[in-house]
């Protein structure tokens, strides 16, 4: 047997850009900033910062994960239609080719034919039509406008922080209807004003046509903006919760054929607003403008995706001990045997009899759970998150360049190019209890379950 052996010296070229401030994580809990400079087999991962006389090695049983800065989004030739998810934690986005009876097949951004034995696969989440993410971060400043005070907004580690009056904003060609989610954080009293669907990206401006949502502490309220019209105030929402913590998940749904916007906290429709007079808001962009002196607001996991205005989010099927299960676009569930699945239909067995169903009918399916197997600990075994939406398990083998190679238990060897990684995860089967920050399996595409 041929033992690999990797001496990586690739300060410039292992990971991401060469100086950036990556974060590496410990089982332990603590962290440290600096650069990843090698990984070899051997002598494990070799971390660099200002701060050290030299680079240190760790091994990877120290290490709960690393997170790189700069992350680019996958490139896709398709966009996908389904979230397809594994019992191990991992999931990716793609498209369905088909299901019998011992295999799945489908397609990703990382390979057009992927195939996987029927029995690690868990879900099925079908998405929206015309469903594409937008944006998906934040990862750095690059592409976003600040407003009069440039120190009012900073990035630290995947978040954007205000400790000032300031505006941040950024263009993402929203057209049609949309959904905007991101983690809400603060100390203290504070005010945050999200303008959407707006034109004024680096100043807050009562002469753009948009809408304006007021965000402060256990209440929100909508503003329509439009040019000539003045400010027009269709409502208020109260959030109780938010007088008893500091950080919520806030999502803003706007259905602009109808005129109707929505806000959500923590997965709870607080306020659904409609605007009798049509959508007014002109601009395709989105800020965030911190209205207080003193209090810190950070904003992280924020994602921008284009809706169809109408489905429902996807939620993700908890899977039965002895039966599969499909559920329906009318709420209907179908429990049984799925026999195959194509592009098309689903054929399941249920009550005794054959039953097909047109995927057009159906949000999700679950598949049964099998019989848990012993898990052994491999100490180069890592779970790759990929900026836009998969996470991917596999027993590292190589890393050369940009390049990962590895061996899936769900799907073979696989490789990937290191400039999509967002976050290396190690340690698979304890690394997600030390804290819930971690996360631990494959991002929520809509944070409902978490």
């Amino acid at each position: 047997m041929v033992l690999i052996s990797l001496f990586l010296y690739l300060s410039q070229t292992l990971g991401h850009s060469a100086g950036g401030d990556s974060l590496i994580r410990f089982m332990d809990g603590s962290m440290l900033h600096g650069e990843l400079q090698q990984v070899s087999l051997q002598q494990g991962v070799r971390w660099a910062h200002t701060d050290l006389n030299k680079p240190v090695d760790f091994r990877p049983d120290n290490l709960a994960w690393i997170r790189f800065e700069g992350a680019r989004p996958v490139q896709r030739n398709n966009e996908p239609s389904v979230d397809i998810r594994f019992h191990n934690g991992d999931g990716v986005l793609g498209n369905l080719i088909g299901l019998d009876e011992e295999r799945v097949q489908f397609s990703t951004w990382f390979n057009e034919e992927m195939s996987a034995p029927r029995e690690v696969l868990q879900s099925l989440a079908f998405l929206s039509p015309g469903f594409r993410i937008l944006y998906e971060g934040p990862t750095s400043m690059n592409g976003w406008k600040l407003g009069r005070d440039p120190k009012a907004w900073k990035y630290r580690d995947g978040v954007f922080i205000s400790e000032g009056v300031g505006v941040l904003g950024r263009n993402f060609d929203l057209r049609g209807s949309s959904r905007i989610e991101f983690d809400l954080q603060w100390n203290g009293t504070f005010s945050l004003i999200v303008p959407v669907y707006t034109t004024a990206l680096d100043r807050f401006d009562y002469r753009s046509n948009s809408y304006m949502f007021y965000i402060s502490r256990g209440y929100v309220s909508l503003q329509r903006v439009q040019s000539g019209a003045g400010v027009r105030n269709l409502g208020q929402g109260i959030i109780p919760k938010m007088q008893t913590k500091n950080r919520v998940k806030v999502e803003i749904r706007i259905n602009k054929e109808k005129a109707e916007m929505e806000m959500h906290i923590d997965s709870k429709l607080v306020r659904k607003w409609r605007d009798a007079n049509g959508f007014a808001a002109t601009g395709s962009g989105m800020s965030f403008f911190s209205q207080l002196n003193g209090p810190i607001v950070r904003i992280s996991n924020l994602r921008v995706s284009a809706w169809d205005g109408h489905s429902d989010p996807v939620k993700f099927a908890e899977a039965s001990n002895d039966e599969d299960t499909v559920f329906l676009k009318n709420r209907d569930e179908v429990p049984g045997m799925i026999k195959s699945m194509d592009e098309q239909t689903v054929v399941i067995n249920s009550l005794g009899a054959d039953l097909t169903i047109p995927l057009d009918r159906i949000t999700r399916v679950s598949l049964a759970q099998p019989k848990a197997k012993a898990q052994t600990k491999q100490p180069w075994e890592v779970r790759a998150h990929f900026a836009g939406g998969a996470a991917v398990s596999f027993d590292l083998k190589q890393w050369e360049g940009t390049q990962l190679t590895g061996n899936s238990k769900n799907f073979g060897a696989v490789k990937f190019d290191s400039k999509f990684i967002r976050r290396l995860q190690f340690n698979l089967l304890t690394s997600q209890k030390t804290n819930d920050t971690n996360g631990g399996g494959a991002d929520q595409l809509w944070p409902w379950d978490d």
